[in-house]
């Protein structure tokens, strides 16, 4: 215990160093050029460990683990001080400079204006980007689709207008400038997030970066307390290092051959659509030295076709019949079963040629201390996961309902398979997508296949891996739908874990413009109950029945903060409690909010907005260049600030 307790508060530590950090670049005692400068160097490692690092050694400039040190050919020197960072899983990570570091120099070539240019350009086409710098012909295309560079530009500034306009179209909006103007028209926090990016993946390229210029973050982020500057701070700098990095890894692949994106050499019938699922995202692992993703992808799909061999008449057949999915679901899916024995999987793969290394970091083996392997799943049934071109990238496996161990295990992160952004059924599910059903997140793959079996017409399901839903599943949900028309629904369990994750779930979904949505099924039950015929009809209504999953939240907050509402001071907290969530909301969404939460308070509309007012801070740090759709056509009500004569009853305000 007191070991955990020593690592909770090292953690705590890290954390406060990091808000310290924030807090300096909030305000303008850290130079926005100086972080992004730091930014460049240690940005895979997210924006948290962007401060950590230089904030430990100022000078760092290239930082990796003790292992990764010696897989690059170089050796940690004895004696020299670990940099401590924060991993994606909440732990912390111990890591080393380069200059702490012995051995063989790593070259870096710089690269031309021209090829800088060329290479991305070539990343826009593969996106399904037009890239106009006068050509002569006529673009035919989507009109949102085109980037127009200025023919007279030069390549360095050609380059930084592409990676900006790049930014844009990586966002889960997805819309680029209109003008194809030097410098963008955008501006605010728009034009400081894909500027901030550009001048990364300049670096990145070695192509100059003197000729960007940034605001002080007070001129974005806001001055008002209430603006919490800070917090648009981290907000923006986490967007700029994930955009940025994706943006740098599909460089990197680009030039390496392992590319997910057609080359340059396909034609446009060839080349297939990319997702943000198939580019890697910042602090994944990366290939060995003598193992590529072509080798990856060969030991995942032979032990697919294993797995799926296992399931013919065993016990993991047998289990999902008795549920409702046929021998005919089955198949469609490719379900699969792994073998029991601990290393029937590993001598069926090295009998076919595939080396132990590949294995490893495929994600289908692990190495004991002892150096012996064995197979990660055993005895499961098999879920496979896709990227966007249908390869499979790794699996999620059930155990029997008798079996030791976890109830679901997920395929560890590799170069091919990312749990923040991987979603079952993406990829089976991309027609419907584009056509007029709504997204569905529910909790597992057994879910996703039932609604996707049962009511194909009203949702197309999808499931996250085991893990709270983020902006890149979100973003890889809008790669195939138009979230601003269609929204999303998610399902939640009626109980307090339900209500639970409705709120985890709103801070990630709040960014879709569309409706969202939730279907709250009754409590014991779950999506997958739609093939059982006693769970049939309540499952199906409550999957119809959707309720604005700002209500829930809402809701939630209010009984939080003011329990039964018996007297006037837990009706008043309730009511400064909603009201800050209620300032987040898009404006068509206000007035409904306040006339809900004066009715469930027993105040008065007018106290209600005003504390709803007073939460929205004049010095907002939201985008406003991207006005919000409004989905009732109707325009909201003037919203005024209270005046100094208000009541004392609404004027204890709480800051949003």
């Amino acid at each position: 215990m007191a070991e955990n307790e020593q690592q909770r508060h090292g953690i705590d530590v890290l954390h406060g160093i990091t808000d310290h950090m924030v807090a300096r670049l909030a305000g303008g005692h850290l130079p926005w050029d100086e972080w992004l400068e730091q930014a460049s160097c240690h940005g895979r490692y997210g924006f948290t460990n962007t401060l950590l690092i230089p904030a430990q050694r100022p000078t760092a400039t290239d930082v990796r683990s003790y292992d990764a040190w010696q897989k690059r050919g170089r050796q940690v020197r004895r004696g020299e001080t670990g940099i401590r960072i924060i991993s994606t899983r909440g732990r912390a990570r111990t890591v080393f400079d380069i200059d702490q570091t012995d051995g063989e120099a790593i070259a870096r070539e710089p690269t031309s204006p021209s090829e800088g240019l060329h290479r991305l350009s070539r990343l826009a086409s593969d996106l399904g980007l037009y890239v106009d710098r006068g050509q002569g012909w006529t673009y035919l295309g989507e009109p949102g689709r085109r980037i127009h560079l200025p023919a007279e530009l030069d390549d360095t500034t050609a380059a930084s207008l592409l990676a900006h306009q790049l930014a844009h179209a990586l966002r889960t909006s997805g819309r680029i400038d209109d003008a194809g103007t030097y410098p963008a028209p955008c501006h605010g926090v728009r034009r400081v997030l894909a500027d901030s990016v550009a001048c990364i993946v300049l670096a990145e390229l070695a192509m100059p970066v003197s000729h960007l210029s940034f605001p002080v973050p007070r001129l974005w982020a806001g001055t008002d307390v209430r603006a919490n500057s800070p917090a648009a701070v981290r907000v923006v700098g986490d967007q700029i290092v994930r955009t940025a990095t994706r943006i740098r890894r599909s460089l990197t692949e680009a030039t390496s051959g392992n590319t997910p994106y057609a080359p340059a050499a396909t034609t446009p019938a060839t080349r297939r659509s990319t997702s943000s699922q198939s580019v890697v995202p910042p602090q994944s692992p990366r290939p060995g030295p003598d193992v590529s993703v072509s080798e990856m992808r060969a030991a995942l799909s032979d032990a697919h076709r294993l797995y799926r061999r296992g399931l013919h008449g065993s016990w993991g057949a047998r289990y999902l019949a008795a549920r409702g999915f046929t021998q005919a679901m089955q198949e469609q899916w490719q379900l699969g079963l792994a073998p029991r024995s601990r290393q029937a999987l590993l001598r069926h793969l090295r009998n076919l040629g595939h080396h132990d290394e590949t294995l490893i970091q495929a994600g289908l083996a692990k190495r004991r201390e002892d150096g012996d392997l064995f197979d990660l799943f055993r005895d499961r049934v098999l879920f496979p996961f896709r990227d966007q071109n249908g390869e499979i990238t790794g699996f999620i496996g059930r155990r029997r309902d008798d079996a030791s161990g976890p109830k679901y295990l997920n395929s560890p992160e590799t170069p091919l398979f990312h749990k923040s952004s991987m979603l079952f059924g993406l990829h089976e599910g991309r027609a419907g997508l584009s056509g007029t059903t709504r997204p569905l997140l529910v909790e597992g793959p057994l879910d996703a296949i039932a609604i996707n079996a049962v009511m194909p017409d009203a949702y197309t399901a999808v499931a996250p891996c085991g893990t709270a839903i983020t902006a890149a599943h979100i973003e890889a949900i809008a790669a195939h739908s138009d979230l601003n028309t269609s929204g999303l629904v998610i399902a939640l369990d009626g109980d307090p874990a339900g209500r639970a994750g409705a709120v985890r779930a709103w801070r990630t979904l709040s960014s879709i413009t569309g409706p969202i949505d939730a279907a709250v099924l009754p409590q014991g039950c779950d999506p997958a109950d739609l093939l059982a015929p006693a769970g049939h009809t309540t499952v199906h209504e409550a999957l119809l029945s959707v309720t604005p999953l700002a209500d829930l939240v809402i809701d939630e907050r209010i009984q939080r903060s003011g329990g039964h509402l018996e007297f006037v001071e837990s009706r008043v907290a309730a009511a400064h409690a909603a009201a800050a969530l209620i300032a987040e909301l898009p404006l068509d969404q206000i007035a409904r909010q306040v006339t809900r939460v004066a009715a469930r308070t027993g105040m008065a509309p007018a106290e209600v907005t005003a504390l709803v007012a007073s939460a929205i801070s004049p010095d907002s740090p939201l985008d406003t260049t991207q006005p919000r759709r409004s989905t009732t056509g109707q325009q909201p009500p003037a919203v005024q600030h209270p005046s100094r004569t208000t009541s004392p009853k609404t004027t204890n305000r709480r800051t949003a």
